[in-house]
């Protein structure tokens, strides 16, 4: 017996635990030796004649009582399901959208290959069409769902390119940015999730819109995609996301050390953080009622 992987009347990703998709509430028979299990050997892996019901014969002739249809990830789903349960892949499209992707429904072919994301790919590809990922990797030819949960340090600190670092790290493995002192200023800056200095009296990120007047996390998954605050799977590639794999604005100080939103003051320069934001924010506000007023 298989557990569903994706729910196969909306396509929403099923964690193993759920006995229900969370999306629709469809019963997804993770739970229950009572309840009525399907059959989906997985065709691409252990074949057929591994199992004591040999499909072969209702598969190669296509007789009509076969209620199974073969998904291009080599998995068995009943024909009315709308979605592949192991892949999430549409296994039923309008004429409208099969003619505006120019495409048919995905064949079967043994040498096809299935990105953890859930799509399919030609066997000569080395890296998936969806998601950019390394399909062949002799040192981990299986994919983990959980991969967002395997922490390399006790305590991480997550750079804003999404690479986990030493807690006590000055820069990022990856991409060298700071993590500790952004260097001396003149001023004090919001550091916007995606990496962007603002200025403190700024209500905007001048890179990506965010609201700046309260502080901003996002969630980090091992494929790179960044998550608003609250998702729990990953809108790319649809693993469970890890909540400490989390990303939140910060407070530059003028002298460069990093800080948290809360901060009342700077432990490297001892600078009155919240005095000295709301005394800037107070000169700005009446510096646009001015303007305003002679305009």
């Amino acid at each position: 017996m298989v557990s569903q992987n994706y729910c196969p009347k909306c396509g929403f990703r099923i964690l193993p635990n759920e006995p229900f998709c969370p999306k629709c509430g469809l019963k997804t028979g993770n739970f229950g030796n009572d309840d009525l299990h399907i059959l989906t050997p997985p065709i691409h892996d252990i074949g057929f004649f591994n199992f004591d019901i040999d499909f072969s014969p209702y598969i190669l002739s296509k007789r009509n009582d076969f209620k199974y249809e073969i998904c291009s990830c080599g998995y068995l789903n009943e024909v009315s399901n709308e979605y592949c349960f192991m892949c999430g892949a549409k296994r039923s499209e309008s004429r409208l959208s099969r003619i505006l992707k120019n495409k048919s429904k995905p064949q079967f072919t043994i040498g096809n290959i299935l990105c953890e994301c859930g799509t399919v790919n030609a066997e000569e590809n080395i890296y998936c069409e969806m998601c950019g990922k390394q399909l062949r990797n002799d040192s981990n030819p299986h994919f983990d769902n959980y991969s967002n949960f395997n922490l390399e340090f006790e305590e991480s600190v997550f750079c804003y390119c999404g690479e986990e670092n030493e807690r006590f790290a000055l820069f990022c493995k990856n991409c060298g940015l700071p993590l500790k002192n952004y260097g001396v200023s003149s001023e004090i800056s919001i550091l916007c999730t995606c990496s962007t200095l603002n200025e403190i009296t700024s209500d905007y990120c001048i890179e990506c819109g965010s609201d700046l007047k309260r502080e901003n996390s996002i969630f980090i998954c091992v494929c790179g995609h960044k998550n608003r605050s609250g998702s729990k799977f990953c809108e790319i590639c649809e693993r469970p996301l890890n909540p400490l794999r989390v990303i939140k604005s910060k407070i530059v100080c003028t002298c460069g050390e990093i800080l948290d939103w809360n901060s009342d003051f700077c432990p490297n320069c001892g600078k009155h953080i919240k005095r000295t934001i709301a005394r800037k924010k107070s000169i700005s506000s009446t510096v646009k009622n001015i303007k305003s007023i002679l305009r």
